[in-house]
């Protein structure tokens, strides 16, 4: 304990230490004037500097006080200092707070109360009353300072819980660990709506957690208001700085648009939304700290903050920038450009695409990006999608040569080739792979370019079909997405025929037409077909995958 009168000190014996001191140091402790061990001097006295050590004679009456002090030529070293006996016919408290609501300690908003566990299932109450409604927290924190708590995140003796409690004994909340997770000492945040008196309970996370603690009661001030009339009035282009002061908090923030157009409304942490004066939604529903909306009419609108979590409380810095955008968002705001002429861009914003255009003739064309990890689509004119494939590959809606489909590097192309049969307008949308990560808004080169289509071994359709001959077997390979490969046979002499395709750890399917291209037998399985021919002349053969 910290120096104090002997009255106050008897009313604070708090617990048996040892014997009476009878002059001396308690046994084993040594004489007076000799070292004193450190850790047992601020263990016994629980005071850094001047601290003092309670006796108790057989009878549990308080005897004496002893001082140790540190010498004055070490920072290291504390000795005794003097025995000095007291009398007394006080009964001492064993316990340094109650353990029921009726013997709670009374302590007030903003002053910390030291306590302890002193044993295995010991509980401390507290009680405070409340004078203001609004945001409170209510913790039970561990005294850095102190030696036994040094290590409070890995010693159990660091670990505490706590419960609030109304006036009626009602439970309002519960805490093991704080929000922060720091440490395992407890801090509850309600929002108490009636003027009072609350209790607290502390207690250790099991019976054999016996730590010390300092219990704290404090207002919460909220930086910002908690509603689209209570938000707080911000500048454009203009940091903000705001913290999110507790558990669920939202902080509001209001800015005057005078001019319509793009703008970005971001925060360094947390997850951000927007709104119009009216309360309707203009953001994306993710949880970005940023978002960008195209702003159509002047007026107020509102940014709201939260922590991204129900105990994520971060600082940040908001603001509301106007942004241009290098390229248009849509096929009607689109960007032209000409065929082999690269193209600079960037995803400036989560969510942010970038749109171009160009006429094409007949032909095949690779739709591509450089540099940047990003996803390309391709549309026609009446906005059909066409294709689209970032770096780590493609889906079946679309056709994306071998070159393209690659593994992940920034460096890598992202793109498809379409073989254009019409010629006309097409437009290529670029986005982020990431399109609502914050950490993916690359830079980029984009390029349209004409293509030869790699060689096929056999045609595409009965006109282009490769003919084979009747016991002859063909070699074949499905080389692209989509490929097929078209055979023809005359069959000279009626009879029942085999058609197949034999391969290794493949699945192809065959289908088989007769002259005028009617299909006469199809199978997926086995990829053979058998089927009794009366009518001599030319079949074909559809292999596919």
């Amino acid at each position: 304990f910290p120096h104090e009168s002997e009255a106050t000190l008897d009313m604070k014996c708090g617990f048996m230490i040892g014997k009476s001191c009878e002059g001396e140091p308690p046994n084993g402790w040594g004489d007076l004037g000799t070292d004193v061990n450190k850790r047992a001097c601020k263990r016994a006295c629980k005071f850094d500097v001047n601290c003092q050590y309670v006796t108790l004679d057989k009878s549990g009456q308080c005897t004496s006080w002893q001082d140790c002090a540190r010498v004055a030529d070490s920072s290291s070293r504390f000795v005794w200092k003097n025995c000095k006996f007291t009398t007394s016919t006080m009964t001492p408290r064993f316990d340094d707070h109650g353990d029921t609501i009726a013997d709670a300690t009374q302590i007030t908003v903003g002053t910390a109360e030291r306590g302890e566990l002193e044993s295995g299932g010991d509980k401390d109450y507290f009680c405070v009353v409340l004078n203001t409604t609004g945001q409170y927290s209510f913790a039970a924190k561990l005294p850095q300072h102190d030696f036994l708590l040094r290590e409070a995140k890995e010693a159990a003796h660091g670990d505490t819980t706590i419960t609030v409690y109304d006036s009626e004994g009602n439970e309002l909340g519960f805490n093991d660990d704080d929000y922060d997770g720091e440490t395992y000492a407890s801090e509850l945040h309600l929002d108490i709506q009636e003027k009072g008196k609350y209790c607290m309970k502390i207690e250790g996370y099991s019976d054999d957690t016996m730590p010390i603690y300092d219990v704290l009661v404090t207002r919460i001030i909220d930086d910002h208001g908690n509603s689209i009339g209570d938000a707080t009035r911000i500048q454009v282009g203009t940091d903000t700085s705001g913290k999110i002061d507790y558990p669920h908090d939202v902080d509001y923030l209001c800015v005057i648009l005078k001019a319509h157009g793009l703008y970005l409304f971001g925060a360094t942490r947390g997850r951000i939304s927007v709104y119009d004066c009216d309360g309707n939604q203009l953001s994306h529903p993710t949880s970005a700290p940023e978002q960008a909306v195209d702003i159509q009419k002047k007026g107020k609108y509102c940014m709201t903050v939260e922590g991204g979590g129900s105990f994520i409380m971060p600082a940040y810095s908001a603001s509301v920038v106007p942004i241009t955008d290098d390229h248009g968002n849509s096929a009607d705001t689109a960007t032209t450009i000409e065929v082999d002429v690269p193209t600079n861009g960037e995803i400036q914003y989560i969510g942010d695409v970038d749109f171009f255009c160009i006429d094409l003739t007949s032909g095949a064309y690779r739709f591509v990006t450089e540099l940047g990890d990003t996803r390309v689509t391709v549309y026609d004119s009446d906005e059909n999608r066409l294709g689209s494939a970032d770096i780590d590959g493609n889906d079946d809606e679309y056709y994306v040569w071998p070159d393209i489909y690659q593994y992940y590097d920034d460096d890598e192309p992202s793109g498809v080739e379409l073989e254009i049969e019409t010629a006309g307008r097409y437009c290529m949308e670029v986005a982020s792979r990431g399109r609502m990560r914050g950490d993916l808004m690359p830079l980029y080169l984009a390029l349209v370019e004409p293509v030869t289509p790699p060689f096929d071994d056999h045609g595409n359709s009965v006109d282009n079909a490769t003919r084979i001959e009747v016991g002859v077997p063909t070699r074949g390979e499905l080389q692209f997405n989509g490929d097929v490969d078209f055979f023809c046979v005359n069959l000279g002499t009626s009879g029942t025929y085999i058609f197949k395709t034999e391969l290794e750890n493949w699945d192809t399917a065959i289908t088989v037409y007769d002259s005028d291209a009617h299909e006469l037998a199809f199978d997926d399985d086995d990829s053979e077909v058998q089927l009794p021919i009366e009518v001599t002349g030319d079949y074909c053969i559809k292999v596919a995958g």
